[in-house]
């Protein structure tokens, strides 16, 4: 029997038999059957509706999705008379990003609401809860397996994914100064969802706790006596691979940090300079959230980022003349982009337009990064000027300890560096570029720009993008699959802030084609 996977935003009618399986969160699928003709059609929507009075037409919204899909149903033979309805989805996974009401109590009122006024009677629900659903729909015979998916499934495009852990997580502290492993096991038990099973002086007792406690994370310093701490991260990813975060008090430019992430750190932590209460509040959030994104990454480790068979540099460079239209490319992420980013930038072709990037992995190593990419990369690579008008052909980085925003200034758009707090816990923060790029570029303007999302942890850049979108952006998330940290392309898909879903392979190509809408 044919087989066919739903993605978010799409829809099928089927007269011939298949399996349609799709993964929900807290988008919902409606399942319409005509028992007489056993023709079969199955939904997946993000959203009710448009979120402004002017929204696109999207299949992602609710309402445009069921009214197609009707059409379409009728168009296939089926009588509208005769159909028959199930309902799944709905669930409360994205409740902690303060997103306003549950997006999936939403989804399921809206299929509840207009299935009655079509009175297409409703046969089956599965919905709500706190857990993702699988679901295989079957069109000969209306019959849908349906599968909940617990904490550690892998992740679906919808928002579950183990990043939503539902114990504590248990945490090993390595580090040869008492006072750090001091003060780290505090602010992580104190979290209340962090448990230190163990700490350790050097590599050689980290050995014996690991291999006796068998933690979800391991928070490892940089710099030991005996053994350095990348030397000791080589051999842990070799014979028992593990989440790790660095923790470090070098200069973020050091050789040290860009190789152990390409070992296969997951994050950086830099121990505080200051002690104060103020600092160690900020500190603390952003250790504790780090530890949990670590643990929700467990199946990733040692797994690098998919990669194509087939090179995309010819296609990207073929798509150019497809993607005229386009002047700017916003990038966003934080927690493991690094590898997401290098994927990308060496497969854009030269007469790219102006990339901007703010992902605040790669703004902490930056002079590090440009000086790796640089020979695989065909663009120019700079970190981004104060008041400097971004140019065809290069890559715009956020440094260090600074926002990188758009503003429009006499008739023209130039970038800005700002040094403020930490926004959604990021310095530089996707969130600040794309709110910023969406008042800086008019209505029109904003057709030409395209916001990728790539991989992090916490919820930096989910509404800027969302408010991109809206403005009338074109928006590409990742797919969590190809991310180490899942969690931020999973919630901005849930919150119906992507118009498509790539793997970073992919995006070189697609994006080049996406205004003309012949692609993907």
């Amino acid at each position: 029997m044919k087989s066919h996977y739903l993605f978010p935003g799409q829809y099928v009618v089927y007269r011939e038999p298949c399996l349609v399986t799709t993964i929900l969160g807290s988008c919902v699928a409606i399942v319409l059957f005509d028992p007489v003709r056993r023709i079969g059609a199955v939904n997946h929507y993000l959203l009710p509706e448009p979120t402004t009075a002017a929204g696109e037409a999207s299949l992602r919204y609710g309402s445009v999705s069921f009214a197609q899909m009707l059409i379409s149903m009728q168009e296939a033979g089926a009588d509208l008379q005769r159909l028959q309805a199930k309902i799944y989805g709905g669930a409360r996974v994205l409740d902690n990003l303060n997103l306003g009401e549950s997006i999936g109590k939403q989804n399921i009122d809206f299929a509840t609401r207009v299935l009655a006024a079509h009175r297409i009677p409703v046969s089956g629900q599965e919905t709500g809860g706190t857990a993702g659903r699988k679901i295989i729909f079957n069109t000969t015979d209306f019959s849908v397996e349906h599968q909940l998916m617990n904490d550690r499934t892998s992740v679906s495009l919808s928002g579950t994914s183990s990043a939503l852990l539902h114990r504590s997580v248990r945490a090993v502290v390595v580090d040869d100064s008492a006072a750090v492993r001091t003060i780290f096991s505090r602010v992580l038990t104190q979290s209340g969802k962090i448990e230190v099973v163990a700490v350790a002086r050097d590599a050689f007792e980290a050995r014996e706790v690991i291999v006796k406690h068998r933690p979800d994370v391991v928070l490892l310093d940089i710099e030991m006596p005996g053994m350095s701490g990348v030397k000791f991260l080589e051999k842990l990813m070799q014979h028992f691979p593990i989440p790790t975060i660095m923790v470090s008090s070098l200069n973020p430019d050091d050789d040290a940090a860009v190789r152990a992430l390409e070992l296969g750190a997951l994050e950086f932590v830099h121990k505080p300079d200051q002690y104060d209460p103020n600092t160690l509040r900020f500190f603390a959030e952003n250790l504790v959230q780090k530890v949990i994104a670590a643990a929700s990454s467990a199946d990733r480790v040692g797994k690098s980022v998919r990669v194509a068979s087939q090179p995309r540099a010819t296609a990207a460079q073929n798509a150019t003349r497809a993607g005229e239209g386009i002047h700017t490319i916003l990038v966003g992420g934080n927690g493991g982009a690094h590898n997401e980013l290098a994927v990308l930038l060496k497969s854009l072709p030269r007469d790219t337009p102006p990339v901007l990037v703010a992902v605040s992995s790669v703004a902490a190593h930056l002079n590090v990064f440009i000086n790796k990419w640089k020979n695989t990369c065909g663009l120019q690579l700079r970190p981004a000027e104060d008041g400097l008008m971004p140019m065809r052909g290069t890559v715009y980085f956020a440094p260090a300890d600074q926002h990188l925003s758009l503003e429009s200034s006499a008739g023209k758009t130039v970038m800005r560096l700002r040094a403020k707090p930490p926004v959604c816990l990021q310095i530089p923060s996707s969130e600040v570029l794309f709110e910023s790029s969406a008042q800086a570029f008019s209505k029109s303007a904003c057709a030409g720009v395209i916001a990728i999302l790539l991989g992090g942890f916490g919820s930096d850049g989910v509404q800027g993008l969302l408010k991109l979108r809206d403005a009338g952006v074109r928006t590409v998330v990742i797919h969590p699959d190809a991310s180490s940290f899942a969690f931020v392309p999973q919630a901005a898909i849930a919150a119906g802030a992507a118009d498509d879903v790539m793997f970073p392979e992919e995006m070189a190509a697609a994006l080049m084609r996406l205004r003309s809408k012949a692609a993907v």
